[in-house]
Parts: structure tokens; sequence; C-alpha cells
């Protein structure tokens, strides 16, 4: 199969999100969570701040795999002493029975975009950008976020595309320096998608041992 690969920065996270690696998740959130609050703090201090990690991971990938997101990709290791505060969605689109000109389809994003999007190329391929302003209501925050989504069209294989989608969140600033240069972090890390044909995805048996270290 066609799948593409990103290189993310030491303290990041690649969390699965489809129904077959779901052992894997489970495994991966609780190694986040161990840690962020590690054995050695006290029971009665760290059990609820455990509680709530887990749920808010557990709720982000739980949404993630509601959207079709393949996974997250998520920063978990603070920067300058900041917790940077954005997750990344990762998604393959698959629509080879009818796919259309990428072309027209990138053309098309661009015109309904407006003065937020942008024509570029990650990997050598077509792609474009688009920036918006939302609304961070449904996650129980009242200042707005900044949500960018990525197309970019596979090589040599019309109707498959790469969507990935960051949101950064913010104090109610979005234009604030410390927010831009969040989301400059995450272009950054888009900007290493690079698309491999005849991937072998290892079971979750494989990969669940590469997490215990056998």
């Amino acid at each position: 199969m066609i799948d593409f690969g990103l290189i993310i920065p030491d303290g990041w996270v690649h969390i699965p999100t489809t129904p077959e690696f779901r052992r894997v998740r489970e495994r991966t959130i609780d190694a986040i969570v161990r840690h962020a609050l590690p054995d050695t703090l006290p029971r009665d201090k760290a059990g609820p701040w455990r509680r709530m990690l887990r749920r808010e991971l557990t709720e982000a990938t739980d949404e993630a795999e509601q959207q079709g997101a393949r996974a997250v990709v998520l920063p978990v290791r603070e920067m300058h002493g900041m917790r940077l505060p954005g997750t990344l969605l990762l998604s393959v689109i698959e629509d080879v029975d009818s796919p259309q000109d990428p072309k027209l389809v990138l053309d098309a994003l661009l015109a309904d975009a407006g003065p937020d999007g942008m024509a570029l190329e990650i990997g050598g391929c077509p792609a474009v950008r688009i920036r918006q302003v939302v609304d961070s209501r449904p996650i129980k925050r009242t200042a707005p976020a900044v949500r960018v989504n990525y197309y970019v069209a596979a090589p040599d294989a019309p109707g498959v595309w790469g969507v990935l989608t960051f949101t950064v969140l913010s104090d109610g600033d979005v234009d604030a320096e410390p927010v831009q240069a969040i989301v400059l972090l995450f272009d950054a890390v888009v900007s290493t998608l690079r698309w491999t044909d005849n991937v072998d995805i290892p079971t979750e048996d494989e990969l669940l041992g590469q997490l215990s270290g056998n």
C-alpha cells in the first residue's frame, strides 16, 4: 500500500487511532501519563492529574478515530518551560474508483479558501495549505484556535491524498508570537512528509513488542 511518513521532533509522540491498533494506542497513552506524572509522585496528589491527562488523551484519540484519522501526533515534552498546545491529525483518503485530476481538486480548494489558502509542494508533490481561526468551545475552551489543513497529492496514485490537520490553541490572540511560533513548528513537521509505496505495515503484536523492547 501507499502511505506517508513524517519526521517528528524529540519529545513528540505518534499515537495510532485506527481500530486495529487500539491496544497500541492504550499502551502509548499509559506511557505518556507515566512520563508526565511518574509513579514516584504521591498517589493522592498525582492521581487526579493522571486521570485527567488520560481522559484528555483518550478523548482526543477517540475523536481522531471518529474523523477517520490514522494517527495523532502531539508534543508531550515542554519546550523552554512551555507545554506546546497543539495536535496534528494524519489521514489518507483514497478515492481510486473515481479519481479526479489533482490540479483541479487543489484549485477548487484554493478558490474556496481565498486569501487563507496557499499552493505549495511537499516532498515534490503538489499541495495546498489552508489556515482558519476556529471556535474552541467544542473542546470546552473560550479562546479561539488556529487550524491548518494540508492536502497533499500522492505521486503516481490518482485519488490518493494525504490530509494533515493541526490545531494550535491560543489564550485569545491567535496572532500572538508564541502561537505563531508553534504554528511554524507544526508547519516544519508537515514539510517532512514523504510518500512511500509498498509499505509493509507492522501488526499490532509487532508494535507492542517494539514498545516493550522485545
